[in-house]
């Protein structure tokens, strides 16, 4: 899809056009792009400034944005690019395009280390501890602009000339720009078609000539009228300290947001993000349903997310990287090789492995073949939880009601007393939304899980396996032993007894070892040492609660089982609406999230 020119110019294998100007790139986006929408003075007083971009390319416009931002910008200020981009560069060609770029080099290298999988869809990547978000829409321009959301300040319209790619330019695809613009939103292009100047004027900008760059004669500059300046929120207080709160302290903080965690518990991770172990793999399904796409936008996020908090010193992983899931039945192998064509991500990320190479990456016998995901692991929830929140304010009660006040939302405790006011709130509880006001409306349920430990097997894997039960590989447990986590057992808490639910079953034990032995035959163990029992809350249609759910309140729960999964994804979704910011995540599927969609 791309070629490169004897004198190093990348241009484009589909529509013939060069991507930057032989006479310099990186002054051809600062006169072009940045000087047609006013910067760096237009963000010199601004503590978030959204751009967006219609094609991206080689990146050399967000690269050149990054840095000059920087050097700018208000301190504490933050940056999110959104760029869509229907023909992504393989990475070996970007990183040949960008070493002709020698002086955005550190900018540079960072976008090749986290450059995502071309695949179809929504792609967040975080630079600059958190401070600059790049989204990326990797489709054809008009249907990904229609499944965006969010505000943007500034665009960029670099879709190559109108001749060469019109779609780039149709009027339906200005539209979408304009939509998504916030008032006062600035525009810049090289082109200065007459038929892209009426396209702009025709849906409300005000647009004027400026002198071109290299042998271009002219480019374009476009303004919309200016408005009130949107407020968003200061302190946000977080309900709940589990995987969900502490994404959450991550990703509002990152946006410059004083965060307060409040949880019943005396710190972090107590309930069901408590467990020794989290296995980070997905089960997606035969086809791309949206539970799987979210399960699948999920999973491409969090490792990266769990490879910043590694990065960042926190002891995130545990044995081996990578992930067996056994095709343990022929209906689970036909399930695998559908959901392989479906998604269609490259080996390096998930590929079919049959019981040769599954034995030998996990590095126990095993008969059966199934899929690898190289990426995945064996996740430590405990310094996870206690790494995103270490800089949150975190308060013990347990709230009782919220009240809409004039200075926002009053929380108190069982007792009536007042636990403070906030700008807005985010019900992250877990089982626990079940009790807050609201959480009546959406239909949860708890589910209790049990695990067992298991001690240091003569034969344990190296790598976590799962056949509908699961086995990690050696950790070390609670008890202070070194050993292995085996799960999971799942029940209704409501057919269970109050005084019951918490107390470990040996009949649980039971079935656990039973599906063990009937999937890894070659594992010999003496039986448990230990366990944990801990709730879960589920949810009718298995797909999370995550966004709006009035004026100042916000929720991400019903997370099940897949807590760590999904939410780091889902707490960047739930920041970026409180904030107006353009989420990571397609518009059906943040429709499919809506808390409202019980009401």
């Amino acid at each position: 899809m791309i070629e490169i020119g004897t004198d190093g110019t990348p241009v484009s294998g589909v529509s013939g056009d060069v991507y930057f100007s032989k006479a310099g790139g990186v002054d051809e986006t600062r006169h072009v792009f940045l000087g047609g929408i006013g910067a760096p003075d237009v963000w010199h007083d601004r503590q978030t400034f959204r751009v967006g971009e219609l094609g991206f390319g080689t990146g050399l416009n967000f690269l050149v944005t990054w840095r000059d931002w920087k050097t700018a910008a208000p301190a504490g200020a933050q940056l999110d690019y959104m760029a869509v981009e229907g023909y992504p560069i393989p990475v070996d060609q970007l990183r040949t395009i960008l070493a002709t770029v020698p002086e955005l080099n550190a900018e540079a290298e960072a976008l090749l280390a986290n450059w995502p999988v071309r695949v179809g869809g929504v792609h967040r990547l975080h630079f600059d501890g958190g401070r600059v978000r790049l989204t990326l829409f990797f489709g054809d321009a008009e249907e990904m602009l229609k499944a965006a959301s969010g505000n943007v300040d500034a665009w960029f319209l670099d879709g190559f000339a109108p001749a060469r790619n019109p779609d780039m330019w149709s009027p339906a695809v200005l539209a979408e720009v304009r939509r998504l613009s916030a008032p006062g939103a600035r525009l810049a292009t090289f082109s200065a078609a007459g038929a892209v100047r009426r396209s702009l004027a025709d849906v409300g900008f005000e647009v004027s000539k400026r002198g071109g760059f290299g042998r271009k004669r002219d480019c374009v500059a476009a303004m919309l009228p200016e408005g009130p300046a949107a407020r968003y929120p200061a302190h946000v207080a977080v309900i709940g300290a589990g995987i969900a709160g502490g994404a959450l302290v991550r990703a509002l903080s990152a946006r410059g947001m004083a965060c307060t965690l409040i949880d019943r518990a005396e710190g972090p991770g107590a309930g069901a993000s408590g467990n020794p172990a989290a296995l980070l793999a997905p089960r997606l399904p035969r086809g791309r349903t949206a539970i799987g796409r979210i399960m699948a936008a999920s999973y491409l996020y969090a490792l990266r997310f769990y490879d910043e908090l590694a990065a960042e010193g926190a002891d995130v992983w545990q044995g081996a990287r990578g992930g067996l899931a056994m095709a343990r039945n022929d209906d689970e192998a036909e399930r695998q090789s559908r959901a392989v064509a479906a998604f269609g991500w490259p080996d390096d990320v998930m590929r079919h492995v049959d019981p040769d190479e599954a034995s030998a990456l996990c590095g126990i016998q095993v008969d059966k073949g199934g899929l690898w995901f190289p990426g995945a692991g064996t996740l430590s929830p405990p310094a996870i939880t206690a790494h995103l929140g270490r800089d949150a304010k975190y308060l013990q009660a347990d709230v009782d009601t919220a009240e809409k006040a004039n200075a926002g939302w009053l929380l108190r405790d069982q007792d009536g007393g007042d636990v403070g006011c906030f700008d807005a709130v985010v019900l992250a509880a877990g089982v626990g939304l079940m009790a807050l006001p609201g959480g009546e409306k959406w239909p949860l349920r708890a589910n209790r899980g049990q695990i067992a430990y298991l001690p240091a097997l003569r034969s344990g894997p190296a790598a976590p396996v799962t056949y509908g039960g699961y086995l990690s590989p050696l950790i070390d447990l609670p008890t202070g032993q070194h050993g292995h986590v085996l799960g999971a057992t799942y029940a209704r808490r409501d057919e269970m007894p109050d005084e019951d639910w918490e107390k470990l079953r040996g009949v649980d034990d039971v079935h656990m070892l039973e599906l063990l032995r009937a999937h890894l035959p070659g594992i010999e163990t003496p039986g448990p040492c230990g366990g944990r029992v801990s709730l879960r809350a589920t949810i009718r249609d298995y797909i999370p609660l995550a966004g709006r759910v009035d004026d100042g309140r916000y929720v991400l729960g019903g997370l099940g089982s897949r807590g760590f999964l999904t939410a780091p994804l889902l707490a960047e979704l739930v920041a970026d609406q409180i904030t107006g910011s353009p989420v990571p995540l397609e518009a059906d599927l943040v429709k499919a999230l809506d808390p409202a969609r019980f009401n």
